[in-house]
């Protein structure tokens, strides 16, 4: 009987290495996929951060998150350090540092100091004889009205207004200087007169005007 002969050591390498790389080949043919995953197997923390996107994940199949543990502070502060849409601000009564008393405010009382209202009279010969709007503030929110009643007198009127004492200047064309007086009528209601005193005796003229009641 013919012994059978052993494989030299350089025989049995070189199978060894022939197997491994016609395993390692065939193995790296193998391609990787869902259908060789078992369910619920890939941990978390073998996933690359930041690596999932909106492509990757539904959006409209994620949960509600839930209410954070610091919800109910904003900026830092809690719920109670701002004020809903119908409260009131500690200091609302100033503004910008200052109290009511530091603005002018739209009040004909005759205690608050401030100006109750002004007419800026366009005096001439064609203006209305019958009562008109003019420019002016009127305290009361009501209309300034002036109407002409013949050479340099004018009636004006601050309608509901309670104001009765004014001063009036008249705006003179070239360099001279009219007299200007007023009388009072009743509550927001006066007489202006302009007199040009220029040759004496004077003479009253349509020189326009500008009242204003304190």
């Amino acid at each position: 009987m013919t012994p059978i002969k052993r494989p030299s050591p350089a025989m049995a390498v070189a199978v060894l290495a022939l197997f491994v790389a016609l395993g390692g080949s065939s193995y790296a043919a193998v391609k990787i996929n869902g259908k060789n995953l078992t369910n619920r197997s890939i941990a978390a923390k073998k996933i690359q951060k930041d690596s999932l996107g909106g492509t990757e994940i539904s959006e409209s199949k994620l949960d509600t998150v839930p209410r954070a543990a610091n919800a109910s502070r904003l900026g830092g502060r809690a719920a109670s350090g701002y004020l809903t849409s119908d409260a009131t601000a500690a200091d609302s009564s100033k503004l910008g540092g200052l109290g009511p008393s530091s603005w002018v405010r739209r009040d004909c009382d005759q205690n608050s100091g401030q100006l109750k209202g002004f007419a800026a009279v366009d005096a001439a010969a064609g203006f209305s004889s019958t009562f008109t709007v003019v420019s002016g503030y009127n305290c009361s929110g009501g209309t300034v009205e002036a109407r002409r009643l013949s050479m340099g007198r004018y009636e004006v009127r601050f309608n509901g207004s309670p104001v009765t004492r004014g001063v009036a200047t008249s705006v003179v064309p070239g360099f001279s200087a009219d007299a200007v007086s007023i009388t009072n009528e009743g509550p927001g209601l006066f007489v202006v007169y302009v007199l040009d005193p220029v040759p004496s005796p004077g003479a009253f003229v349509d020189h326009a005007f500008t009242l204003i009641t304190p």
